[in-house]
């Protein structure tokens, strides 16, 4: 028998279905009665000829086992393919199982324009159960279905990305069999010009790792490249001269979630330990302080009766300032706070106050007590909501943001000693009381506070961190409670198995998305701080681990000496990396439940933040330091390689509000 094992899992060749080919069956040694995972090595090898390239597996036409060191090797001839051979080689290394594959062109003939790759052909009949991190949760469920974002269902038949696409670059699938909860990925432990997916057909899901080509909706040659947009791209394809060959290398993980739907953890874990991520610190925390402050000093905007800081500054843009989502105005006047008390600058504490007053004054809708407007032009004076298709409204995402940054205002003014107004606090209560009190919160309101019909997701869960901020506060038992009940029931809607994931906290997106799974994180954790409660605890982890499905762990090629690595991405609709992640609470998260990665990767996250920032005229496109792009591209989607000089006012407020925390830390 060929056998291989490492701790309680084994590999091994056994008698196949067909004569000619053995059977990889991956298992258990001390669970009895657990089926294994029986792959046909049949069906384990992707062959393509020809454009446009099609998943084919031609099957095997002989093969050979060996042992080779403390692993296996299988040499095959495939079906209608003479002179192509190929040889898999099976290691474990730590917790995976390593295939190295090497494919060779033995005969007389180039081979033009061939795909090539592997297979992992899985029970699980629903391709809903399948992830790539970054790009598809569970198939999407809550994207808009009138917009174009990467899917696999029963009809599309396959969705094959770019390695460079996943921040963990792998594809996983989850499934049950005799009642018990299984997993499976398949990492491409070399990453580069490769590319992973899946098909589906009746049978079940298949798990690919091929040369580079792609499938979009079950389209060959096609590429996400911009918002619900895709467009030709002839990659992945190689010619085999005479006696050359192509290899690969790919690491396989199988077993069982902690419950149902939580395989993403493992997927993150084994990941860490596979690539054992390393970013790029090109700033120390104080360099980066200094910068962050110049931009927003710049923003600063006092015209004797409007008080604030600019979304942008500079030509091309409508001058105003935003509150929330991509504005964070009310969290910029909170840094500047913070950095009038650490440096003992009373005119910055000041410009803070000024701030909230002004936002306080105007903001506030007659029919809708409790509620604000998130948007003032500077210019004409006026104050404005968001549009949408149900006309203007309160974005419930924007109006957390902000009552959760002026409970952040209050605590710091009395933690230091500062005067805060009731009408500060009463404003706060208001706020999550007409944003929480009618249960869930909805995606928004109209300027009368009748709710939208729109679908929310988890776009008001801001609202509810607001609430328990606001708890801090005032002491108010009822809002602990009512948040806690709040946060519950988004556990039990989105949280449970993750088979609906965060979704619609990012605005222009109407997807699944990171900003809907920080809100919740958000929560949870501070739930965890509040109450010490084990369930809080144990979700915290859990949705920690899920962000961090987003955050790159290895470096696509870049320019500039970009490092990717630590970066997260944004949503299943907008393949760029940006700044809007929760890096402090996820390194405090480590400390206060004894897991040191969590503080490595809230650290490296923070640290990779220095990149891109401009430190003298010219660099990355902008003219004065300080500043830093909205938008990296790491991927095929927009401009790969290169950032933007998009530039709105929350890139500073997030950067500079979660290197304030870490440094005081």
């Amino acid at each position: 028998m060929f056998r291989i094992s490492c701790g309680e899992r084994y590999a091994e060749f056994a008698e196949g279905s067909t004569e000619r080919s053995p059977d990889l069956v991956l298992g258990y040694t001390e669970r009895k009665g657990d089926a294994p995972l029986v792959v046909p090595l049949d069906a384990m090898f992707v062959v393509s000829v020809g454009r446009p390239w099609a998943p084919s597996r031609p099957g095997v036409r002989s093969s050979a086992l060996a042992r080779a060191g403390d692993g296996l090797e299988v040499r095959c001839t495939l079906k209608g393919l003479p002179g192509l051979e190929v040889s898999l080689s099976l290691v474990f290394e730590g917790d995976l199982l390593h295939l190295r594959t090497a494919w060779r062109n033995t005969g007389r003939t180039p081979r033009a324009d061939v795909v090539l790759g592997i297979a992992l052909p899985l029970p699980a009949l629903r391709p809903e159960a399948v992830t790539l991190p970054q790009v598809l949760y569970r198939g999407n469920p809550s994207a808009d279905p009138e917009r174009t974002v990467p899917r696999l269902t029963a009809d599309c038949g396959g969705l094959v990305v770019e390695d460079h696409r996943l921040p963990v670059p792998c594809v996983h699938a989850e499934w049950e069999t005799d009642g018990a909860s299984r997993y499976a990925t398949l990492y491409a432990a070399r990453p580069g010009p490769g590319s992973l997916g899946a098909t589906h057909r009746p049978e079940g899901v298949t798990l690919l790792a091929v040369s580079g080509a792609l499938l979009f909706d079950g389209r060959p040659d096609t590429a996400y490249v911009h918002k619900a947009r895709t467009a030709p791209c002839e990659e992945g394809y190689r010619d085999l001269a005479a006696g050359t060959g192509y290899h690969t290398h790919h690491a396989l993980d199988w077993g069982h979630p902690t419950r149902p739907g939580h395989g993403f953890r493992a997927l993150v874990h084994r990941g860490h330990a596979l690539y054992r991520p390393r970013g790029a610190s090109p700033l120390s925390p104080d360099e980066l302080v200094r910068l962050k402050t110049a931009a927003l000093d710049r923003r600063w905007h006092d015209d004797g009766e409007a008080a604030g800081y600019l979304k942008f500054i500079g030509p091309g843009h409508t001058a105003g300032f935003m509150y929330g989502w991509t504005g964070q105005s009310l969290r910029l006047a909170w840094c500047d706070a913070r950095l009038g008390i650490e440096n003992d600058e009373p005119r910055r504490v000041e410009r803070c106050r000024r701030a909230v007053e002004f936002y306080l004054s105007g903001s506030s809708l007659p029919d809708a007590p409790g509620l604000r407007l998130s948007f003032y032009a500077t210019e004409d004076r006026t104050w404005t909501g968001f549009d949408g298709k149900e006309g203007p409204y309160v974005s419930a995402r924007a109006l957390g943001d902000n009552l959760c940054d002026l409970a952040d205002i209050v605590r710091l003014f009395r933690r230091h000693g500062t005067d805060v107004p009731d009408a500060w606090v009463h404003a706060l209560t208001a706020g999550v009381r007409a944003a929480c009190g009618d249960g869930p919160t909805p995606f928004g309101w109209r300027p009368d506070g009748a709710p939208l019909a729109s679908f929310a997701g988890t776009a008001g869960l801001p609202c509810v961190l607001a609430m328990l901020k606001a708890y801090r506060v005032t002491e108010d038992q009822d809002l602990l409670q009512d948040a806690e009940a709040l946060v519950e029931h988004y556990h039990r809607r989105y949280a449970d198995d993750y088979s609906t994931p965060f979704a619609r906290a990012t605005l222009d997106a109407a997807c699944e998305d990171k900003e809907g799974g920080m809100a919740y994180f958000l929560c949870v954790y501070e739930l965890l701080r509040l109450t010490g409660d084990e369930r809080w605890r144990a979700r915290a982890q859990e949705a920690a681990d899920w962000l961090l499905t987003w955050v790159y762990q290895w470096n696509p090629p870049f320019r500039n000496g970009f490092a990717t690595t630590g970066w997260p991405g944004v949503s299943v609709q907008n393949h760029h990396v940006d700044v809007f992640f929760p890096a402090y609470e996820l390194a405090r998260l480590g400390d206060l439940v004894d897991r040191p990665v969590y503080r490595e990767m809230g650290e490296l996250v923070l640290n990779a933040f220095g990149q891109g920032v401009c430190t003298r005229a010219g660099e990355w496109g902008f003219d004065a330091p300080g500043e830093q792009a909205e938008g990296f591209f790491p991927t095929n989607w927009q401009d790969r390689g290169n950032s933007n000089t998009w530039n709105p006012s929350w890139v500073t407020a997030q950067v500079l509000s979660q290197v304030l925390r870490m440094r005081a830390a």
